[in-house]
């Protein structure tokens, strides 16, 4: 049985929604990754902390105090 026209376009929706966001997402994190190399700052000590347990919101913050000295 084929999906009704209605639950296609839902369907598309969806899909073109989750897209866009994971391009956000994306580049979100490539613009993460880039800033913590520049505060010296691997990727793999950003997957160390968030797999620690550390939150987006405190590594950013972590990131920043490592750009301004504090860390």
């Amino acid at each position: 049985m084929e999906p009704s026209q209605p639950s296609r376009e839902i369907t598309q929706k969806h899909e073109n929604y989750a897209e866009a966001h994971g391009l956000l997402l994306e580049q979100a994190v490539e613009k993460i990754v880039l800033f913590a190399q520049q505060v010296g700052v691997t990727p793999e000590e950003i997957i160390s902390l968030l797999d620690s347990g550390i939150s987006i919101r405190d590594l950013l913050a972590f990131l920043a105090s490592k750009r301004s000295g504090v860390a």
